[in-house]
C-alpha cells in the first residue's frame, strides 16, 4: 500500500508538470512571430507634438546641435533614432533581437521573466536595458538605463536623458505584413505628460537585402557636407 500511494503521488505530480508544460506551449503558440525584415514608408509615422517642460523647450537647440555632431562623427545613433530602420527582427522563446544596418547597437528584448539589471550594476547605453512580456498578442517592451550619448532627439520633440523611461507595444496587424509599434516616453525633466507616437512597419519583400550604411568620420566630403549646419559653438 505505501508503494501504491507513492506511485499515485508521483503520477499526480507528473500530470501537474505535464499540464503546466502544455499551458506554456499553448501560450507560446498563441504569441505571434514578428521575425522578419521591416521598413518604414512615407505613411508610416503618426507623431503628435510633445508637451515639453519649459527647460526642455529651451534646451532643444543645444540637443539638435549635439545630434548633428553625432552624425558628423559617426557616433552610435541610439534610441529612438535607430528605429527609423530598416529593422531585422529575430524571435526565440527567451529573447527577441532587433538589429539595423545603421550605425547602432542591436537591441535585446528578454522575454524569459527576468527583471531590469540594477542601476548600480548596469552601465547606461544608447539602447538601454530592455525586458519584455506578452499581453495576449501584444509584446510590451520596457526600457531603462539609457545614456545621453549618440543621437538623443525624440520624434515630436524632446530628447533622451539618463532618467528617460520608454515603453513600447508591438502588434502584428492582420495579414502579418504590417507591424505597429507604439512608443511612450516618460521623463519629468523633459515631458509635462507621457509622450506617445506610433510607427507602422511594412514587411520587406522576399529577397530584399538590407542596404549598407557606411560611415567614415574622416571622409572629406562628409566634413564639407556638415560644415554649413555646424557653426562654431557659442563661447
Amino acid at each position: 500500500m505505501p508503494l501504491d500511494r507513492s506511485c499515485s503521488k508521483i503520477l499526480v505530480m507528473a500530470r501537474a508538470v505535464l499540464a503546466g508544460l502544455l499551458c506554456v506551449s499553448a501560450a507560446a503558440a498563441a504569441q505571434p512571430d514578428i521575425t522578419g525584415n521591416w521598413e518604414l514608408r512615407f505613411d508610416s509615422r503618426s507623431v503628435p507634438d510633445a508637451a515639453l517642460t519649459p527647460a526642455a523647450a529651451q534646451a532643444m537647440g543645444k540637443h539638435r546641435r549635439k545630434d548633428l555632431e553625432g552624425m558628423r562623427w559617426c557616433r552610435f545613433i541610439g534610441m529612438p533614432q535607430q528605429m527609423d530602420g530598416p529593422l531585422d527582427i529575430r524571435q526565440s522563446e527567451r529573447e527577441i533581437v532587433v538589429d539595423t544596418p545603421m550605425h547602432a547597437i542591436a537591441r535585446h528584448f528578454y522575454i524569459d521573466g527576468r527583471k531590469h539589471i540594477a542601476a548600480e550594476d548596469f552601465e547606461a547605453t544608447t539602447v538601454g536595458n530592455s525586458v519584455a512580456h506578452w499581453e495576449g498578442e501584444v509584446l510590451v517592451v520596457d526600457t531603462v538605463g539609457l545614456s545621453t550619448q549618440g543621437l538623443v532627439s525624440i520624434p515630436g520633440g524632446g530628447f533622451r536623458t539618463a532618467t528617460s523611461h520608454l515603453v513600447e507595444r508591438y502588434r502584428l496587424l492582420p495579414g502579418g505584413d504590417m507591424l505597429a509599434v507604439q512608443s511612450t516616453w516618460t521623463d519629468p525633466t523633459v515631458f509635462r505628460r507621457p509622450h506617445s507616437y506610433e510607427y507602422h512597419y511594412y514587411r520587406s519583400l522576399p529577397g530584399t537585402n538590407a542596404r549598407e550604411w557606411p560611415c567614415e568620420p574622416n571622409d572629406a566630403e562628409r566634413a564639407r557636407f556638415f560644415a554649413p549646419v555646424l557653426p562654431p559653438k557659442a563661447k
